[in-house]
């Protein structure tokens, strides 16, 4: 079998090419393979890696409701080669372990191909991108949909990481709002309600970021100095 990992579009794939396989050892070896990789990958930045894609060189099998819950995220079979797609960020997340945690981790191997990572370093710049879209959802429950996760795992990530759901809406909507301050004239009332706050008291009135805003724009300035008096 020969190994690879390409990446495009910030997307990372990594593929088996299974040439010579025993036909009647062919999905074990796929699958335990591909697995174990992406088990180890986990382990090694100590990180839940999401996949955008779990890939399989054969007709789905009569087990096949067992696939994602070993490659949680969209399951194909009949595709061209076997492989796994996920977010190319996590290539240059930093390793978390050193010989001595390998050491320790091998007797207990297992865990690593039985068990997901409960926890994605990547989670809050995640959920800021989806923020950021136009077709972005925006309740727990359609974050953790497009997440593959559970509501109640997306908020008690957020929480170990130190964040909320609500201050990234918040964070996003105000990045938002500054932005469109600096490219029109239309009323900071209509901006606020444009980027979802219930009112323009919601956006920052004497923060630096409103400052940055009142000195790259000329009507920005005299709208916040009008607001802020």
């Amino acid at each position: 079998m020969v190994l690879s990992l390409s990446v495009a579009n910030e997307v990372a794939t990594l593929t088996l090419l299974d040439q010579g396989l025993n036909p009647a050892m062919r999905e074990f070896c796929l699958v335990t393979l591909l697995r174990n990789l992406h088990g180890v990958a986990c382990w090694l930045i100590d990180s839940r890696i999401p996949l955008q894609a779990a890939c399989f060189p054969f007709a789905a099998p009569a087990h096949a409701a067992v696939y994602p819950v070993l490659f949680p995220g969209p399951v194909q079979f009949d595709a061209p080669q076997a492989s796994l797609r996920f977010d190319a960020r996590y290539l240059v997340m930093p390793l978390r372990r050193d010989e001595k945690a390998l050491n320790t981790m091998l007797p207990q191997a297992l865990a690593l191909v039985v068990r997901q990572y409960r926890r994605d370093r990547l989670l809050v710049q995640r959920i800021r991108m989806l923020l950021q879209s136009q077709a972005a959802p925006s309740t727990a429950e359609a974050l953790a949909d497009a997440l593959n996760v559970s509501p109640r795992t997306l908020h008690r990530q957020l929480q170990e990481e130190g964040a909320s759901l609500q201050a990234l809406k918040d964070e996003v909507r105000q990045a938002q709002a500054m932005d469109a301050l600096r490219r029109s004239s239309r009323p900071i009332k209509q901006v606020a309600l444009a980027v979802g706050f219930r009112n323009e008291k919601a956006l920052p009135g004497r923060s630096g970021n409103g400052r940055a805003i009142r000195r790259r724009s000329t009507g920005a300035r005299r709208r916040w100095a009008s607001f802020q008096s």
